[in-house]
């Protein structure tokens, strides 16, 4: 009994460690990822007219947008927003969490890979009202999105750097088996971001509405 107890202790402290590593590992590849898009979206402003009717230079044409770990192309959205290859994986914009501190980048689609580097996009877009940002619960990501309530702030801000604020209107859990009731009340909400609890079971899920420009 004795050394299966042992046994069990170095079992909990090598997935403490390991937890430790891959949240650090994660935070490292999202904070890299998010510099980036900064660096891009500073390069994305408006374009000042030029007098003798030439085409003026766009972000595009800029160093920024000619780094070998960057560059833009047109995904095929419904919304039609610029996806940004950093480090061979594509990103959307950013999204911010005021009340929790957080700035991070989304990733343009959901996989195994890159929900280990940053949230991702789940399903939806934008423009469609119905766009759904899915993260792990790692200490630098949505470790806590249970803390937010009714009247927090959202903020997402595309590869143009226009900025969409969304109010949360709710927070539920669900199933992680329940995609039904992950993807209804689409009519009611904007915006949806979702994380698993640390049993895997439920899904804290938060839901918020955009506001009026």
């Amino acid at each position: 009994m004795i050394v299966t107890g042992a046994l069990l202790l170095a079992a909990a402290v090598s997935l403490v460690v390991f937890n430790k590593l891959e949240d650090s590992s994660a935070k490292k590849s999202a904070d890299k990822s998010l510099a980036a898009l900064k660096e891009y979206i500073s390069t994305q402003s408006e374009p000042s007219p030029v007098e003798d009717g030439s085409r003026p230079q766009t972000g595009d044409e800029s160093a920024a947008g000619k780094q070998e770990t960057a560059s833009a192309e047109e995904p095929e959205d419904t919304d039609g927003d610029q996806a940004l290859e950093i480090d061979g994986e594509f990103y959307i914009g950013m999204l911010t969490i005021p009340k929790l501190g957080l700035e991070l980048p989304v990733a343009r689609n959901y996989s195994e890979a890159n929900m280990d580097i940053a949230p991702s996009r789940w399903k939806g877009t934008l423009a469609g009202h119905d766009m759904m940002i899915c993260g792990h619960n790692y200490s630098g990501f949505f470790l806590d999105l249970d803390k937010l309530e009714a009247g927090d702030q959202l903020v997402f801000t595309n590869l143009r750097g226009r900025q969409f604020f969304f109010t949360v209107s709710w927070t539920e859990m669900v199933s992680g088996w329940d995609t039904v009731t992950m993807l209804s009340g689409a009519e009611s909400w904007d915006l949806t971001v979702f994380t698993c609890t640390w049993s895997g079971w439920s899904r804290v899920t938060v839901r918020a509405v955009r506001d009026k420009e």
